[in-house]
């Protein structure tokens, strides 16, 4: 895999990441469950 296609797969993953910890700060379960799935298929393609 290409650096750049590495760190930007890098970076979306710390982008899900911080909204995964704002959404469970803050009680929204709904919307946790929903970005793991999205870091879920993100990893899948790493």
């Amino acid at each position: 895999m290409a650096m750049p296609q590495q760190d930007n797969y890098i970076e979306q993953i710390h982008r899900l990441e911080g909204m995964m910890a704002y959404a469970e700060a803050h009680g929204d379960w709904e919307e946790l469950e929903r970005l793991k799935e999205r870091l879920r298929r993100l990893v899948e393609k790493v």
